[in-house]
C-alpha cells in the first residue's frame, strides 16, 4: 500500500535533521513533523530497550550456534599428599633418590637346576610422593543429538527475527508518539488563538458599550454583563495557554530537549483526503504490522523448543578425545601419562518421564502462543477499523463545521450591528459571538482530529519506518538470515548491520 508523502501527521517515511539556530538560547525552537519525528527516532529510551534486547537475541542465536562446534577443556590439580601409602615411596627416596639405575645386577637362582642367572641392571630408588600434580585436556565435538542444537538454533533464529519486529513496532509507535505531541501543541495554540480573541472581541465590544453607558445610551446592566463575559472569556484563555504550556514541555520531552524550553511548531493542519477503503487498510495491517508478525515468530520459536525436547528420546552422540599427566611437579608426567579418543553414545531409557513432562510443557507454550496471535490478530483489525472510522467521521465533521463557521461569523456581525444599532439587545451579541468561538473551536477540533486520527490509522497498519516486515518475512521464509531480511526490506536506507551476521 502506497501512502501519500505530502504532509499528514505521521505520514513521513524519511527524515533530515537540521537542528534550529536557536536550540540553545532564548529564542524559541522552531520545529517541523519531520524535525521533530526525527529527533524523537534519534534518541528515544524504548527504541534503546529493544535494540539491546535485539542485540541480546543475536548473541544467544550465536551461542547456540557455536553450540555445535568443537569444545576444548583443561583441568589441573595440585595436592600436598602424605601417609602410609606413600611411606615406602619415600623411605626408598630418603636412601638412594630418584629412580636410577644401581652400579650392580640382580642376580635370579634356581635351586632345583642348581643354576643362577645374572639379570639386568637394578634400578633403586623412588620419587619423593609429598606432592602430586595432574593436568588434562579433552576435545568433544557433538555429532548426533537427536535434534536437540538444531531445535536450540532454530529457536534463537525466530527469537531475533521476533526482536527485529519489536524493534520496527518501537519505531512505529514512537513516530506516531511524536505527531501526536506535535499535533497536539498545534491544536493547543489554535484554541488559544480562538480564545485570544475572543478577549480581543469583547475588549472591543466593551470600549464600544462604556461609549455608550458614558453618552446615556445604554444602560449599565450591559456594561456590567459585558465585564462578567469579558472575564470569563479571560479564563477560557487562562487556561488555554496552560495547555499550550503543557504540550510544549510534552513535545519537548518527546524530542530529547528539555522540558522548559519553547517550542514553535513550524507546519499547519491540512485536510487531504485518504483513498483507501476500510477492507484494504485491514489487510494491509494483517500482513505488515510488525507485532503481528512478532507473535508469528513467537510460535514458530516454541515449535524448535519442541522439537529440541523431543531429543530427550534419542540417543546423544559425541566425539572425543582425551589425555591425562600426572607427575610429582607441575606438568610433569612421572606418575601418569595417558591418552585416549573415540565415540562418546548415551541414551536415557528410561528417564522417569522427564521428556515427556518437557515436551509437554511446550505443547502447552505453541497453544499459548497460537492463542496470543489469534489474539494479536483481533487487536489489529480493531485498532484499524476504529483509526479508520474515527479518521472518516472527523471528516464528515470538517465540512459540517467549516459552514458552521462561516454561519457563525456572519451571525455575530449582523448582531454586532443591529445592538449598535440599538435594534437588538446585548445579550444577543454576546451569544452571537460565543456561538462563533465554538464553531471556530469545534473546526479546529474537526481538523485536529481527521489529522490525529489519519496518524493513528498509519501505525494501526504498519506503515514501516525503517523496514517493510512484509518483506522481511518473505525474504526469511526464503531463507535469509536477520540481517539480510533487513537489508532486502530497508525502506530508510539507514539500517545499521549488526556485529555478528
Amino acid at each position: 500500500m502506497k501512502l501519500d508523502k505530502k504532509f499528514v501527521l505521521a505520514s513521513i517515511l524519511s527524515y533530515s535533521l537540521i537542528f534550529p539556530a536557536g536550540i540553545c538560547g532564548a529564542e524559541p525552537v522552531r520545529l517541523s513533523l519531520a524535525e521533530s519525528i526525527h529527533m524523537a527516532l534519534a534518541g528515544n529510551e524504548s527504541i534503546e530497550s529493544a535494540d539491546a534486547q535485539r542485540e541480546a537475541a543475536d548473541h544467544a542465536l550465536q551461542a547456540a550456534r557455536r553450540s555445535k562446534g568443537p569444545v576444548v577443556s583443561w583441568s589441573a590439580q595440585a595436592y600436598k599428599i602424605g601417609g602410609r601409602n606413600y611411606k615406602s615411596a619415600n623411605d626408598a627416596h630418603d636412601a638412594y633418590g630418584d629412580p636410577h639405575a644401581a652400579n650392580y645386577n640382580s642376580v635370579y637362582a634356581y635351586p632345583d637346576s642348581g643354576r643362577a642367572f645374572i639379570g639386568g641392571p637394578v634400578t633403586v630408588g623412588s620419587y619423593a610422593y609429598h606432592n602430586t600434580f595432574a593436568n588434562s585436556w579433552s576435545l568433544t565435538v557433538p555429532v548426533y543429538t537427536g535434534g536437540r542444537l538444531e531445535g536450540q538454533i532454530a529457536a534463537g533464529r525466530y527469537q531475533l527475527n521476533r526482536a527485529d519486529m519489536d524493534m520496527e513496532n518501537s519505531r512505529q509507535t514512537v513516530r506516531y508518539q511524536a505527531a501526536e505531541a506535535y499535533a497536539d501543541l498545534i491544536y493547543r495554540e489554535n484554541l488559544a488563538q480562538v480564545a485570544q480573541e475572543a478577549v480581543d472581541k469583547g475588549n472591543t465590544q466593551l470600549e464600544l458599550i462604556r461609549a455608550q453607558f458614558e453618552e446615556g445610551a445604554v444602560a449599565e446592566a450591559d456594561l456590567l454583563m459585558m465585564k462578567v463575559t469579558i472575564a470569563n472569556y479571560k479564563q477560557n484563555l487562562v487556561n488555554a495557554e496552560a495547555a499550550v504550556s503543557i504540550a510544549k514541555s510534552t513535545l519537548a520531552s518527546m524530542v530529547g530537549l528539555p522540558q522548559d524550553m519553547d517550542i514553535e511548531p513550524l507546519d499547519v493542519f491540512t485536510y487531504e483526503p485518504y483513498d483507501k477503503d476500510l477492507p484494504a487498510c485491514e489487510a494491509y495491517a494483517q500482513a505488515h504490522r510488525p507485532d503481528g508478525l512478532a507473535a508469528e515468530y513467537d510460535i514458530k520459536a516454541a515449535l524448535a523448543r519442541r522439537d529440541a525436547a523431543k531429543s530427550g528420546y534419542l540417543p546423544q552422540v559425541s566425539a572425543s578425545a582425551r589425555q591425562g599427566i600426572a607427575g610429582n611437579t607441575p606438568f610433569r608426567s612421572e606418575r601418569s601419562n595417558a591418552w585416549e579418543a573415540g565415540l562418546n553414545i548415551s541414551w536415557n531409557i528410561f528417564d522417569n518421564g522427564v521428556t515427556r513432562e518437557n515436551v509437554r510443557q511446550a505443547d502447552a507454550s505453541t497453544r499459548a502462543y497460537e492463542a496470543r496471535a489469534r489474539q494479536m490478530r483481533k487487536t489489529i483489525q480493531l485498532e484499524t477499523r476504529s483509526a479508520w472510522l474515527s479518521m472518516k467521521a472527523a471528516e464528515q465533521n470538517i465540512a459540517e463545521t467549516a459552514g458552521a463557521v462561516k454561519q457563525a461569523q456572519d451571525s455575530y456581525v449582523i448582531a454586532q450591528v443591529r445592538y449598535e444599532e440599538g435594534v437588538d439587545v446585548l445579550l444577543a451579541v454576546t451569544d452571537a459571538q460565543e456561538k462563533f468561538t465554538q464553531a471556530r473551536s469545534n473546526y479546529l477540533t474537526a481538523l485536529y482530529q481527521y489529522n490525529l486520527s489519519r496518524a493513528k490509522l498509519e501505525k494501526a497498519i504498519g506503515v514501516p519506518v525503517a523496514f517493510d516486515a512484509q518483506r522481511y518475512k518473505v525474504a526469511e521464509e526464503d531463507g535469509a538470515s536477520s540481517l539480510q531480511a533487513l537489508k532486502k526490506a530497508d525502506v530508510s536506507g539507514s539500517l545499521a548491520e549488526t556485529e555478528h551476521e
